[in-house]
């Protein structure tokens, strides 16, 4: 009987020692009193919330919450913790962010007891967006077109903003906890924390090898990581068949050696006018070299007159400038000196190296944050080339003239053979878009006769593409980021 209770004992001891209680997490009730419906919320919900303090804090604040008497403060944020007497949020950021890739310190945190708290909800801020959208939209259109421009939208905006804020209150109401007639009441509880992830195993090879699910979860997400980094190094290198579709604007100088007296049959000065804008499209042959084509519009200035005894007559001239080139650019390299770009590698190979063996969450974010800053560098290389176009520019300015009962058009239009050559510099600004500078010599023959007070269509162009890259390496960067998540299971 002795040996008999003995085992018992220490199989108890061995059960007591080495089983494990499920794990439980502790979540936030509202009650209502009337009804005695239970809200639950756990752990990662956005909640939003008001509540009092004796004091006055230093806290930020939406300029649409503010409690101007400084008593009462608004808290909108993910819920990071519940312990039994107060809740724990991530500290609001700073209205104006700290640039990157500045080192960040670790995230503070403000806690706010039950007992203090005035109203509170929880909200789900897709459909909370959703419903205010749907309210607002109609209301966009019913108003004047003063608010639509400066200086109305000034007037407008905030108070769109703050017509957003309390109708969103109103269909989507706080529950009111800790006054005399309240409807809620806080309360705390428990339930079993979601211990999948460390609980379930994966079968691997053999009958005996096992993985945990979160050290799976963890090989595929630095798996993941590693090829979009390597994908993305590749993708920022890689020209060859890519296109640019660009938005393109610049200025036009006519030296005065082409420039004629005042046309008198239209009034108009070709050269008043010089701003000109437009689209551009052009194609990777290489990767340094690429052919393009491109159009741009330059709008004349506009005369008008009332002529006759009493201003009963009308002239009036307008017109336009349409020049349209296919070009090739021959690329000369980048600028950056080969030790550089070497010195830029090593500090890159070195990051990441510490982001391989850095574990702690805020320094692998600035880690990553320096070496997209470092790579973006090296992608952002300029390049400059030389160009060499022809196309035709078509001048086109047309006189009005007349009275209300008849009007009569004329059209000067003249359309010549053109040529461009200049230099240029590219730069890329991340994966997808691209800077293109450019110092250009415009050459046509002559109009015969002169129009729009020229001889002929000669000058200098300073001109600026902004565009945006596609291409068969986006393509094959995207299918391949898919089907890696595609095939997380195995």
């Amino acid at each position: 009987m002795k040996y008999f209770l003995q085992i018992i004992f220490y199989c108890l001891l061995v059960s007591f020692a080495y089983g494990q209680l499920p794990a439980t997490q502790k979540i936030l009730i509202i009650k209502n009193l009337q009804s005695k419906v239970c809200d639950t919320i756990k752990t990662g919900s956005f909640i939003k919330l008001w509540f009092w303090s004796d004091k006055k804090i230093k806290m930020e604040q939406p300029l649409t919450r503010t409690d101007f008497n400084r008593h009462t403060y608004y808290v909108e944020s993910v819920l990071i913790g519940v312990t039994d007497s107060c809740l724990v949020f991530v500290k609001r950021p700073p209205f104006i962010p700290i640039p990157i890739p500045v080192k960040l310190g670790a995230p503070s945190f403000d806690s706010v007891k039950f007992t203090n708290i005035r109203a509170i909800k929880p909200l789900n801020r897709n459909v909370d967006a959703a419903a205010k959208g749907a309210a607002m939209m109609p209301v966009m259109s019913f108003l004047p077109e003063y608010f639509s421009s400066s200086p109305g939208i000034w007037i407008m905006m905030p108070s769109m903003q703050l017509a957003t804020t309390y109708f969103g209150d109103a269909i989507f109401p706080y529950h009111h906890v800790n006054k005399e007639k309240s409807k809620y009441s806080l309360l705390t509880g428990e339930i079993p924390a979601d211990t999948m992830y460390y609980v379930q195993k994966r079968k691997m090879n053999g009958d005996n090898d096992y993985e945990w699910e979160v050290e799976r979860l963890a090989r595929y997400e630095k798996m993941y990581n590693h090829l979009r980094k390597e994908m993305t190094d590749q993708l920022l290198d890689s020209y060859l068949s890519n296109k640019v579709i660009s938005i393109t604007f610049g200025n036009t100088y006519i030296p005065r050696s082409y420039q004629t007296p005042e046309d008198v049959k239209t009034r108009i000065n070709i050269a008043e006018k010089k701003f000109y804008f437009g689209i551009a499209s052009e194609s990777f042959i290489s990767d340094r070299h690429r052919i393009g084509t491109e159009i741009q519009m330059n709008r004349t200035e506009r005369y008008m007159a009332l002529i006759g005894s009493n201003g009963s007559s009308i002239s009036a001239s307008t017109g336009f400038i349409l020049s349209n080139y296919s070009y090739f650019k021959w690329g000369l390299g980048g600028i950056y000196s080969k030790r550089y770009k070497a010195n830029q590698w090593m500090k890159i190979r070195a990051l990441d190296e510490e982001i391989a063996k850095e574990n702690d969450e805020i320094e692998l974010g600035y880690l990553n944050s320096r070496r997209s800053f470092l790579r973006g560098l090296l992608a952002a290389e300029p390049r400059p080339y030389l160009m060499l176009g022809v196309g035709a520019v078509n001048t086109t300015l047309i006189k009005i003239k007349g009275t209300m009962a008849d009007i009569d058009a004329k059209d000067y239009s003249q359309k010549r053979f053109s040529m461009e050559a200049g230099v240029g510099m590219f730069t890329r600004a991340g994966k997808r878009f691209a800077y293109d500078l450019s110092v250009k010599y415009l050459w046509t023959p002559k109009y015969d006769p002169y129009i729009g007070g020229l001889e002929r269509y000669n000058g200098f162009r300073v001109q600026l593409n902004i565009g945006y890259m596609m291409g068969p390496a986006f393509a094959r960067y995207k299918r391949m980021l898919k089907q890696v998540g595609t095939n997380r299971e195995h």
